[in-house]
């Protein structure tokens, strides 16, 4: 078997198996916690920068946003420059819970990588930056096309 293929079997069942093992219902996704973590940081966005920023459909971001409303992470607010314009804001829930709860999820993960050295740690966490670059330029310049 090529390597790149086993290479891609084995990613793809280790986040299946850690996703199926941590998971519990009315957790946040992934890209949730990091989609509130980046308003968070930018203080207001439109669902249009957020789309772009993570690299999924509008629709996706739509409803994701729409849950984190609905569950008080977020809030919407109209553009003070253009009326047609819905900005997304972080609400005090967010601003008091999320690094909290993004340490919880950290813990939660920690046992993946007692396996590795902290050489290893940072040999991953270099490959996998550089993978997500990539990937992240390739999947910018399809939708160019």
């Amino acid at each position: 078997m090529p390597l790149r293929v086993e290479i891609i079997r084995e990613t793809l069942d280790l986040i299946k198996h850690v996703d199926l093992k941590m998971r519990k219902k009315g957790d946040l996704s992934p890209l949730q916690l990091r989609a509130l973590e980046y308003i968070l940081n930018k203080n207001c966005v439109k669902s249009t920068d957020l789309a772009k920023e993570f690299n999924v459909t509008p629709a996706t971001i739509t409803a994701q946003i729409d849950k984190l409303v609905n569950n008080g992470w977020l809030e919407r607010c109209n553009d003070s420059v253009d009326r047609r314009v819905i900005n997304i804001t972080s609400t005090d829930k967010l601003k008091k819970e999320l690094y909290p709860l993004i340490d919880k999820t950290v813990k939660r993960y920690d046992w993946v990588f007692e396996v590795l050295t902290e050489e290893e740690q940072n040999q991953l966490l270099s490959l996998i930056t550089k993978i997500h670059k990539n990937a992240h330029k390739v999947a910018t310049q399809m939708k160019g096309k």
